[in-house]
């Protein structure tokens, strides 16, 4: 029986076209269209009820309103400088006890079972605890931002820092380097990809702490209003809130993916 002799180049994936990203987009803005086109259509033909889902033209109307009224741009300002806040507190708090916990078994052992409680436990459910502490207002959702988000990144990190090939601590250390030299030369570009991975899944919770907190402690931003609108079931009104919510989840996203790529070719 003759043998069948396979090319190792047929097994490769085949080189991805020039025009490949135009299609993908392209087909992106094409669902979208159809999406918003036939619930467009279904809207003006009364098939569906306009208190609950409303129709994309009331929608962008409800936009213009917010938009000019200043609300929207005031409520912007509201929960990006509590997420800015409570996110920034995470990074730093979140990466440096990760960094600790990944060197130090000591570290680890007196912060593991703080750390393992506020990753298991459902933080909401201390919300009204967390509002007779710290009251009503930006404390508390900046609070709940910092809660939900510090653990995922201190974790990440840490996992990173323990994936770090012993071996070349113990040279930077041979060669007379410091502390310091072994988590900025070795330690931190090893273990970037786990720690980025981290920031990326703190980035979600510290958008869902801040959407969270003023939903029900807060008498401004993105979450105050969309909880708002829904109680007066004003439709029209609510998405304007929930898909800039949406806008800038994608936009920190690909943020964050430029980022990677960066801090990835810096570790190289």
């Amino acid at each position: 029986m003759s043998k069948i002799h396979i090319d190792d180049e047929t097994l490769r994936p085949a080189p991805r076209r020039s025009n490949d990203r135009v299609e993908e987009i392209g087909l992106g803005v094409l669902g979208v269209v159809l999406l918003v086109g036939g619930w467009e259509y279904a809207a003006y033909a009364g098939w569906l009820n306009p208190v609950i889902v409303s129709s994309p033209s009331a929608i962008a109307q409800a936009f213009a309103r917010q938009w000019q009224s200043g609300d929207l741009m005031k409520d912007l300002g509201i929960s990006l400088a509590e997420f800015a806040i409570g996110f920034s507190l995470s990074l730093v708090v979140g990466l440096a006890l990760g960094v600790a916990m990944g060197m130090s078994r000591w570290v680890e052992y007196a912060a593991d079972p703080f750390i393992w409680f506020l990753y298991a436990s459902p933080l909401i459910a201390f919300y009204p605890l967390i509002i007779v502490w710290l009251g009503f207002g930006s404390t508390t959702v900046i609070a709940l931002t910092f809660l939900l988000t510090f653990v995922t990144i201190a974790v990440n990190t840490m996992a990173g820092v323990r994936s770090v090939d012993p071996q070349l601590i113990r040279a930077v250390r041979a060669f007379g380097g410091s502390r310091l030299d072994v988590v900025a030369k070795v330690v931190l570009p090893a273990s970037v990809p786990l720690v980025l991975a981290g920031v990326r899944i703190g980035l979600g919770r510290a958008l869902i702490g801040v959407i969270l907190g003023e939903m029900f402690s807060s008498n401004g931003g993105l979450g105050y209003h969309i909880s708002f609108y829904g109680a007066h079931l004003k439709t029209a009104d609510l998405f304007v809130p929930l898909t800039t919510v949406v806008v800038i989840g994608v936009v920190m996203t690909r943020i964050c993916a430029v980022f990677e790529r960066r801090f990835l070719a810096w570790r190289n």
